[in-house]
């Protein structure tokens, strides 16, 4: 089975007052091109979709598009949760009326994650989606007052979700966290709300056979090669400007083993870092 890992489009966002609608537009256009090109069975969105609770109608009707686009044009199924920057009920209302052998769109937390079931010629391959939450909304959701810190939540959601993998069968989660050892940007939001250890353990994710990741704005690896973050699409800070962007393309066998290949994105706008005097970067082009 072949998987689009994408993450934190960010929908709506500027970059220090420059809008980037043309940009998204541009990268939402190679995100369909590579699902046809590849043979995509599923394509994943792990959060932050969009830049803020409350975007910008235009950052809504972009995506509305792009989505209708996937539907009619390609017969990849989707998968995608709320990230820290989005309204889980937002995320959550896209799913009404939604064909759900085909879309797992994932907005609120649940004490009863049911995954999305797709098979392959190797048989089933069940993916679970986990929404950002935070601990006080975990709380109500378990009824459990220990949740304390985002580790605690996410042990929780992971818990619930393993319960409902039939036996034997391949497992992928989606979810939005920072994960313990990898690298992190200026653009990112911190994802607890009062200081706090916001990191998680990759170790939270045992028996997962890949675990697409969303918050940090680097591709990379963490962890384990199948533990990964896509990155974001887009560079949203200067510190981001030696960072090649991509999407990554896994490919799970018949044992659960996967591969990836790395697609790099082409913006139509790159972020540059330029020093020196400044009579030489008013001449600079």
């Amino acid at each position: 089975m072949r998987i689009l890992h994408t993450a934190d489009l960010h929908l709506g966002r500027q970059f220090n007052g420059i809008p980037l609608d043309a940009d998204h537009a541009a990268i939402l256009d190679q995100i369909v091109s590579a699902i046809t090109s590849r043979d995509v069975d599923v394509l994943v969105i792990a959060g932050d979709i969009f830049d803020r609770a409350a975007p910008p109608t235009s950052a809504v009707r972009q995506f509305n598009g792009f989505l209708a686009r996937v539907a009619s044009e390609t017969d990849a199924a989707v998968v995608m949760i709320a990230g820290n920057h989005d309204s889980g009920d937002r995320i959550a209302s896209m799913a009404i009326m939604t064909d759900t052998r085909r879309a797992l769109i994932r907005g609120a937390i649940s004490a009863d994650e049911k995954p999305l079931l797709l098979t392959d010629a190797h048989g089933p391959v069940a993916f679970t989606g986990l929404p950002f939450a935070y601990e006080y909304a975990a709380r109500e959701c378990f009824s459990d007052e220990a949740l304390h810190a985002p580790e605690d939540v996410l042990a929780a959601q992971v818990a619930c979700g393993r319960r409902n993998i039939p036996d034997g069968t391949r497992w992928v989660v989606v979810s939005h966290a920072f994960v313990a050892g990898a690298s992190s940007s200026e653009s990112e939001r911190p994802l607890t709300r009062v200081g706090g250890i916001e990191t998680v353990s990759s170790a939270v994710f045992e028996g997962a056979h890949y675990v697409a990741l969303g918050h940090l704005h680097r591709p990379q690896s963490v962890g384990a090669p199948h533990i990964r973050y896509s990155g974001s699409p887009l560079a949203f800070g200067f510190d981001e400007s030696d960072c090649q962007k991509s999407m990554s393309l896994v490919e799970i066998d018949a044992v659960g083993q996967t591969t990836i290949e790395i697609i790099p994105f082409t913006p139509i706008r790159q972020v540059r870092v330029l020093k020196g005097r400044h009579a030489e970067l008013l001449l600079a082009d």
